[in-house]
């Protein structure tokens, strides 16, 4: 398990360092420290977090007594100082390069520009933070563990000296686990409720901005269209270009084609609505009152998908419960089209999601899944295609779900290795995937009990068919 959470970091890290190497503004960040330098002391307040790129730091905590403790030494691919960085307290350790290193320096702007708005840089930094909770927690459940084989060998030794020295032994041991649980378990806290904040104040605000709407009259049409925009469900780029047509037929009076192709992606009830008060209120009045609905609809599916990576992050220290439940996938799929939508503006999404039975599983973690391959699908289309995503049954024990492109494809050569946890096909002058997202994906459908399979279709194109089964306890 530890060697995979090793293959994760250095494969992230490896994207990363490609990326500072083609960016002028990310190489003008990367810091130099000689052996012996002080990257940081206990008590400061930090405000920049590094990540080790070359070399080694370690953290060391002095006691009141004066006593100092070697806790950690990190390695590249580690974020140093991430819990007074995230928290805003005073550091706990002090941070001291062990070799001559190089760290990429953010500060709290640059992390939260690179999170929010860098596409491509903002889930390798989630999945290496991930990826660090992980390995640090691994290491503790080790030290946990030999710690027991240390108590159990002492009960076994009958030698007083040779057990008193034993003991001594397991207290410092103690010391030492108990320091590096409580600078992760403030790390996870800390991290969990800086990214938590900003999720739970934009859930309040579309909470506020549905309440302040719903005072209307039930009778108000205003009223109304900001429902039906609040429950509207995405609809594909070739649905939008057929109901073009005909809103245009029914609508002739509209000129405008932005307006006509707003119009298009509402549902039948907008248009009557918008028929019925076509005397009374503008046009232009009722779209704006559906896209409100609708735009209120997305920043609660985005804060719910921030809420799910806390939800993840505190699972890795054991902070929470992480119990399946049962879940129509269908409302995932629609959810990352929605989230997606920024990316997938210049492509043709075409949905055909069929009824399938519900399953017992984790919501949050097959939405990865199915962000990680539509986001592999529009990297190999950047000057727009055609996406396809179909789901259907199998029988009653079965469900399969399949996205498809109209790309250059997989390699033959590659397509048996694309989920290897440390393979890019970057590094072999292909253009599909970057190694990284195809082996979590692979590993989450795997801890559901299914399976994924990649393909490439005979006109033209990459196909996955991820295969689950049914589950209901």
């Amino acid at each position: 398990m530890e060697r995979g959470f090793l293959n994760n970091r250095e494969t992230i890290l490896s994207f990363i360092k490609r990326a500072i190497s083609e960016s002028e503004e990310l190489q003008t960040m990367v810091v130099p420290f000689s052996r012996g330098d002080i990257l940081f002391k206990q008590g400061d307040s930090l405000k920049y977090l590094y990540l080790l790129l070359k070399g080694s730091v370690g953290l060391n905590r002095r006691n009141e007594d004066g006593y100092s403790l070697d806790l950690l030494k990190l390695e590249p691919g580690h974020f140093v100082g991430i819990m007074a960085f995230s928290t805003g307290k005073d550091s706990l350790t002090t941070g001291k390069a062990l070799e001559d290193s190089e760290a990429l320096k953010i500060s709290q702007t640059e992390l939260e520009t690179y999170l929010n708005d860098h596409p491509r840089l903002r889930h390798p930094l989630q999945q290496l933070m991930m990826s660090n909770m992980a390995d640090r927690f691994m290491k503790n459940l080790q030290l946990e563990s030999k710690m027991h084989q240390l108590n159990e060998k002492l009960e076994e030794e009958g030698e007083q000296l040779k057990e008193a020295y034993k003991q001594l032994e397991e207290s410092h041991q103690k010391l030492v686990h108990q320091e590096k649980m409580a600078t992760l378990g403030e790390l996870v806290a800390g991290f969990a409720h800086e990214v938590n904040n900003p999720a739970s104040a934009l859930l309040r605000s579309s909470e506020s901005l549905i309440t302040n709407f719903e005072k209307l009259s039930d009778n108000d049409s205003l009223s109304g269209m900001f429902t039906i925009g609040l429950k509207s469900a995405p609809m594909s780029s070739v649905d939008i270009r057929e109901r073009m047509i005909s809103a245009q037929k029914r609508f002739p009076w509209v000129s405008e084609r932005s307006l006509i192709r707003k119009i298009a992606q509402m549902p039948d009830s907008a248009h009557v609505l918008i028929e019925s008060t076509r005397k009374k209120v503008p046009i232009e009045k009722m779209v704006q009152q559906f896209e409100a609905g609708k735009f209120i609809h997305n920043i609660q599916v985005a804060s719910e998908r921030i809420a799910n990576l806390v939800k993840s992050l505190k699972s890795y220290s054991r902070q929470d419960n992480n119990e399946a439940e049962l879940i129509d996938v269908r409302n995932g799929i629609n959810d990352t089209i929605l989230v997606l939508s920024n990316r997938l503006k210049y492509l043709d999404v075409h949905l055909e999601l069929l009824d399938i039975p519900k399953t017992k599983g984790h919501l949050g973690e097959l939405n990865q899944v199915w962000t990680n391959i539509i986001v592999n699908a529009c990297d190999v289309l950047p000057n727009g295609g055609m996406l396809v995503i179909k789901t259907k049954a199998e029988g009653e024990h079965k469900i399969i779900i399949e996205i498809s492109d109209n790309g250059p494809g997989i390699p033959e050569e590659l397509i048996d290795r694309i989920f290897e946890p440390n393979f890019t096909t970057k590094n072999q002058g292909a253009k599909f995937g970057l190694g990284l997202g195809l082996a979590i994906s692979n590993e989450i459908v795997r801890q559901h009990g299914g399976f994924i399979r990649a393909s490439n279709k005979k006109e033209g194109g990459a196909k996955f068919e991820i295969i689950l089964p049914v589950k209901l306890t």
